[in-house]
């Protein structure tokens, strides 16, 4: 079985993943720049469909507050003893509307428009890491060392998260 720790700290990394495939699709969108889509090659299509904005808000922008919001969450659960039921359900009922949305999301591309979008997948992969560790996550009473040891690797994570994020934003850009 996956301690909740470990969920969460899975659940935080695919956030960061889910944020980086969101900040270029919403550089992207924002811009206008070319998508690099790899072998998929249905990301122009999927910018240009009606599905791309929600209200004139790129999609991207959703994905972007989505992940950063849980990550937020997944730190604040660890740093403060704050009602942790609350920040629990919270992060469950994120999961969920993450999943649901990336499931949603998914299936228009394969039905309506026809096409996939490489970013939309990772973010979908993403959101359904997240929602298939959700459920192992829990509501627990911590010590200090171990609140300390989760904000360390969330810490760590970050650190190592930014400038290979950078490093991929330059690629992406240069190529």
């Amino acid at each position: 079985m996956i301690k909740p720790p470990h969920a969460r700290f899975v659940m935080a990394i695919a956030c960061l993943i889910g944020l980086f495939a969101s900040a270029y699709l919403l550089y992207t969108y924002v811009t206008g720049a070319p998508i690099r889509c790899g072998i998929v090659s249905g990301c122009e299509l999927v910018r240009a469909s009606r599905w791309a904005y929600t209200f004139g808000i790129p999609r991207p922008l959703l994905g972007l507050v989505f992940y950063a919001a849980l990550f937020g969450l997944l730190v604040i659960r660890a740093a403060i003893a704050w009602k942790p039921r609350l920040l629990h359900r919270l992060t469950m009922l994120a999961a969920v509307i993450g999943f649901i949305e990336s499931a949603f999301l998914f299936f228009v591309q394969w039905l309506d428009i026809k096409a996939f979008c490489l970013w939309c997948l990772i973010s979908a992969v993403s959101a359904t890491v997240i929602a298939l560790l959700a459920p192992f996550d829990q509501s627990e009473k911590t010590d200090v060392v171990s609140t300390n040891q989760e904000l360390k690797k969330y810490f760590i994570a970050l650190l190592i998260f930014l400038p290979l994020a950078f490093l991929g934003f330059v690629a992406l850009l240069l190529k």
